[in-house]
């Protein structure tokens, strides 16, 4: 065969050999996504035309660069995956590199080298292993990533969590495409090489060296051509290099049905049925930065794992997680949009009982839809469905009359009454009645005057709360007397309860006049609808809603401050909902009721001193006003 010939088939076989690489790069990110095979093509062909021009091999960074710009999953991940393919390599190239050195040919320094590469690779994978050394390696990440600017430290967590979990998901991919597409691609360089230096007159083993010699770490590929002596050699090789780099771009221009077919021509899968697992399931940048932050910084190991089991195979489009330890995300999969809430440990078993009445009381009352659910020990998850017509009453009440939020209440009120509490009426039971006050009164109280910060706090006669006096909790103690408590509560009709009815567990479709409520709460030990009346009272007398909504308060000695907003609205329905109780009950009945507001708030507060501290103290606020409207409204020492 003549020069040129030769010339052309060696081109033609590192064109094949840079298709079989193609194929091997894209397993590693179908594992997560379809990736866009005319991008990665030109990614490649960038990368390498760059690499003949700069040195240590920086076109695989513009090969991540490109790519990871043009796929859902980003930058950060599409590196870790080209760094997969060049630690293949590293480990091929070495193997290579022993074979010629047992042949006897003069390799030596290039065989030490990636045999050191090599070996270095296998230790550093080995070590990884160790849970104390994969640990510190987290940390470091984490604090490295912690340098930089929020933006960065997030790329650079989705980076190394990247990395991680391509080398993880390796099982995933298919191991004999893998080894068919790693083997392919080695046979048609070797060829290449083989048949390249036939027509330049040299060996297989010199273009070998040529190519990957320990040199070429921090000399251009066009650098390299110096060592091929004659001029003519040097265009061969640099025309060699870069044809098939202008004939892989060209290929992307081409016509889709010809892309189609040289695609199933090659042997590429098609996309049908394949499902794609999530690198990160949230879209936030915020959410993402703090469960990356919690993995990173090795916090609660057991929920991330579990988190990443449930939600692997979904998005979360926004965390709406409220004053609870259970979480609830809108999510998406392939077919539907849905709320997903879930919860571990002791919170999964309070969400376990959650999801038990919900699916008990659905025949009594308009409630939430559960897709899916799922209860194991120490996790529980489940689906609620999602419409774009239901808003929380919240919104609801705010862009309606208030009149027409009053009835829809009267309603609510009406079927609770009716279809749940009138139905499951039951006998009081004195001892439950006695271990409510001792848990949810006197343990709470023996906790504040523990916390640091509120502790001092509540050494104070009065309080200031944005510029107005209120006598403080110790100079109210005769509202939370056991014995006057349990007076008190002895008449409340017992039955079962939501537990948890605030403005925002009430939900509101736009679309009709229809309602349903979600997030009950079990296990109050008094079960009352007193304290369902009381968990609205929450909302509407005590702006609990106003105040998740406010972000800063500041406390100097004695001094509470902070932006206490409140609407008419709000204003109307709690008119609406205190004529709804004096009509229906006693004076002695809604003290109780507004006792039991007022018990709501301070069970709140161990959550926020544990959760949200540095608004501690506007919680700790809301509690001794609504305490000082309760006994304003019902003075003395004695139940009325």
């Amino acid at each position: 065969m003549s020069q040129f010939a030769l010339w052309l088939l060696s081109v033609m076989l590192v064109l094949a050999g840079h298709l079989f690489r193609l194929l091997r790069w894209e397993q590693f990110i179908r594992i997560y996504e379809r990736p866009a095979r005319g991008q990665l093509l030109r990614g490649m062909a960038g990368g390498y035309a760059v690499n003949f021009l700069l040195p240590f091999h920086v076109g695989d960074l513009f090969r991540a660069v490109w790519v990871g710009r043009r796929m859902e999953s980003g930058i950060g991940f599409a590196l870790a995956t080209v760094i997969m393919d060049r630690f293949l390599d590293v480990w091929v190239v070495a193997l290579l590199y022993a074979v010629f050195l047992l042949t006897g040919a003069p390799v030596l320094s290039g065989a030490v080298f990636y045999l050191a590469a090599s070996l270095a690779l296998v230790l550093a994978l080995a070590l990884v292993l160790l849970d104390p050394v994969r640990d510190l390696l987290k940390k470091i990440c984490l604090a490295v990533c912690g340098i930089f600017n929020d933006s960065l430290k997030l790329d650079g967590m989705v980076f190394f969590w990247s990395l991680i979990h391509t080398f993880k998901d390796l099982r995933r991919v298919r191991k004999g495409r893998l080894l068919l597409n790693t083997l392919a691609m080695w046979a048609a360089y070797l060829a290449s090489y083989s048949v390249f230096a036939l027509a330049l007159g040299s060996s297989t083993v010199q273009v070998f060296d040529l190519l990957f010699g320990r040199s070429t770490v921090n000399i251009t590929s066009l650098g390299i051509t110096d060592q091929l002596g004659a001029p003519s050699a040097r265009g061969w090789f640099i025309a060699w290099y870069l044809l098939p780099l202008a004939l892989m771009w060209l290929a992307t221009l081409l016509p889709a049905a010809w892309r189609g077919a040289m695609n199933r021509a090659a042997g590429v899968p098609a996309a049908e049925g394949e499902r794609y697992r999530n690198l990160l399931p949230q879209v936030d940048p915020q959410d993402r930065s703090a469960f990356l932050s919690q993995y990173f910084g090795l916090q609660n190991k057991d929920y991330v794992d579990k988190f990443l089991s449930i939600n692997e195979n979904i998005t979360i489009l926004q965390d709406y997680s409220a004053g609870s330890n259970a979480t609830t995300m809108l999510c998406m999969d392939k077919t539907d949009t849905f709320y997903r809430k879930y919860a571990f440990g002791a919170d999964g078993d309070k969400l376990a009982q959650q999801l038990d009445w919900l699916q008990a009381q659905q025949g009594r009352l308009p409630l939430c839809r559960i897709l899916r659910a799922e209860q194991e020990p120490g996790c529980c998850w489940y689906d609620m469905a999602y419409s774009p017509q239901a808003v929380g009453f919240f919104r609801y009440l705010h862009s309606n009359p208030v009149e027409k939020s009053a009835a829809l209440l009267r309603e609510v009120l009406g079927s609770l009454e009716q279809n749940l509490y009138a139905p499951t009426a039951a006998i009081p039971n004195m001892a439950l009645t006695r271990e409510y006050i001792t848990k949810k009164v006197d343990a709470n109280l023996q906790k504040l005057r523990e916390a640091r910060g509120i502790r001092e706090l509540m050494g104070y006669d009065r309080v200031w709360v944005n510029g107005v006096p209120y006598r403080n909790l110790n100079e109210l103690s005769w509202l939370f007397d056991h014995d006057r408590l349990e007076r008190l509560f002895a008449e409340d009709p017992i039955c079962t309860i939501h537990g948890d009815l605030t403005i925002e567990n009430i939900i509101c479709r736009t679309d009709s006049d229809g309602w349903y409520l979600i997030d009950p709460n079990t296990g109050n030990l008094h079960e009352s609808p007193f304290l369902d009346y009381g968990k609205l009272l929450q909302s509407l007398h005590g702006s609990y809603e106003f105040m998740m909504m406010t972000p800063r308060v500041t406390v100097t000695e004695n001094r509470i401050d902070f932006a206490l907003t409140r609407s008419a609205a709000y204003d109307g329905l709690l008119a609406a909902l205190r004529e709804y109780l004096r009509q229906r009950y006693t004076p002695r009945q809604v003290e109780s009721i507004l006792m039991h507001e007022v018990i709501h708030w301070l069970r709140l507060m161990p959550y926020k001193l544990s959760k949200d501290k540095k608004r501690a103290a506007m919680f700790y606020a809301g509690l001794v006003m609504v305490a000082n409207d309760v006994a304003k409204e019902f003075p003395g020492e004695g139940v009325c």
